[in-house]
């Protein structure tokens, strides 16, 4: 009796066990609840490749799956998942590859996806009317890669680009011509950080140490260096540690001197003169290549003087660019909602004669840049204009405006390296040089 009292026992916790065993396989097999959420402020970025692709990213939500389906009508054609880039680790992408038709309308759904223990969480965001326009009217001719760009400046010829290329913890100084587009290494580590042209042979740099001595405290030699010679002659002392130095202009050049004498000194070269000028050096221009600016002012060399030839602007526009040949001033104007620098507003105005001539509506987070030495006189301006990310399309790109007409054209989407210093070599637009971050283009209209 003893033993069959044990063996039910025994049957009866096997039983059990196998109960929950069955109770808590049935438990994981239990469908997640799926709560959707629509949401209308995603801040994305589109950026049209080709005719038949683009690229969409959006900051990294953590913790998210995010996917993109691309709809035409209510029919999904085609959806990519969303992943991070190798050098941009903050932000989620796809290459959204399809045979757009150019006339017709999509829709993009982008749909993230972040599961708990019982709960999948899909919040949806729908850009409707999405019309694929796919502007190329630019052709990119790679000049030179660059590992890593600390500084560099053209030279007053507009045929050479000096450039220091930061490779193995050294900076490397190299020469490309403009000409044949015959790229040379100068100096494998170089002595300077700054170089300035002063001719295509010729450049301008700074050292902290002269004669074998070290300098005091925010104090530079600045130096001739003879790009074939590799000989260096001393030409001014200037602002080793916070020091702005002009580009040469007019054969001269505006340096920073120590930021304790509150002033700045114009050298120039034709009588190797020297002349000071009271100033916060902080508003010495270091990219521009046809002018010297401080602050609003510009530099006359007829009279050696700085002027605000703009004395009506307020505090919230700058000077972008001033021609000579056709008398524009290009302005930017900013406006802020608060504090915050995610809540600049901007608007490009052009004045001559002191009169507004062009001026648009102010458009939040949107910024320019503007090729140097360009000649307006045929009322056509090239320029850059990039965008923050934003719950709208809103395209990177070089556009023209033509000042007769006022209507802005988009000639080329863009949106590699924001940082771009463009010029043109002469009056004719039909080529401009690009230098950026990792290399130097030329590029032609087509």
């Amino acid at each position: 009796m003893k033993n069959l009292i044990l063996i039910l026992a025994i049957l009866s916790v096997v039983f059990y066990s196998c109960e929950t065993d069955e109770i808590q396989t049935d438990h994981t097999l239990e469908k997640k609840d799926t709560i959707k959420t629509a949401i209308s402020d995603l801040k994305f970025k589109i950026d049209p490749t080709t005719t038949d692709q683009f690229k969409f990213s959006i900051l990294n939500p953590k913790n998210k799956t995010v996917k993109l389906y691309l709809k035409k009508g209510n029919t999904d054609v085609a959806n990519f998942l969303l992943t991070t880039e190798n050098n941009l680790p903050d932000i989620l992408s796809a290459e959204v590859k399809y045979n757009f038709s150019p006339n017709d309308v999509y829709q993009i759904l982008i749909r993230e996806t972040r599961e708990t223990m019982d709960t999948v969480f899909q919040e949806e965001f729908t850009l409707n009317g999405y019309t694929h326009k796919y502007s190329n009217q630019f052709n990119y001719e790679k000049l030179a890669s660059i590992n890593q760009r600390l500084d560099f400046d053209i030279s007053p010829s507009g045929n050479v680009i000096f450039y220091l290329d930061y490779i193995n913890n050294k900076p490397v100084l190299k020469r490309l011509s403009l000409v044949d587009k015959k790229l040379d290494v100068i100096d494998e580590d170089f002595f300077s950080l700054l170089i300035r042209s002063r001719s295509d042979n010729q450049l301008i740099t700074s050292s902290k140490k002269y004669n074998n001595r070290f300098l005091k405290v925010d104090s530079c030699a600045l130096l001739n260096y003879n790009v074939n010679t590799r000989e260096t002659s001393f030409i001014d002392w200037g602002s080793g540690d916070y020091g702005r130095f002009s580009r040469v202009v007019n054969n001269s050049i505006m340096v920073s001197n120590p930021v304790s004498t509150n002033s700045i000194s114009l050298v120039n070269f034709s009588d190797n003169s020297k002349k000071v000028y009271p100033a916060d050096i902080r508003y010495l221009s270091e990219y521009s290549f046809n002018q010297i600016y401080l602050g609003r002012e510009i530099f006359n060399f007829s009279n050696f003087s700085f002027e605000d030839r703009l004395p009506f602007l307020n505090s919230n526009t700058s000077i972008a660019y001033f021609d000579d040949n056709s008398q524009y001033f290009i302005t930017i104007e900013y406006l802020r909602e608060s504090q915050s620098l995610t809540s600049t507003y901007t608007r490009m105005i052009i004045y001559n004669d002191n009169k507004i001539v062009y001026e648009q509506p102010f458009e939040k987070g949107r910024y320019f840049m503007f090729p140097s030495r360009i000649n307006l006189t045929d009322n056509k301006l090239i320029f850059y204009q990039y965008y923050d990310y934003d719950s709208t399309v809103r395209l990177d790109g070089y556009y023209l405006l033509d000042l007769k007409t006022k209507e802005t054209t988009l000639l080329q989407n863009d949106s590699n390296n924001y940082v771009k210093f463009d010029f043109f070599r002469d009056s004719n637009k039909d080529s401009f040089i690009s230098v950026r971050p990792y290399e130097i283009y030329k590029i032609t209209m087509n």
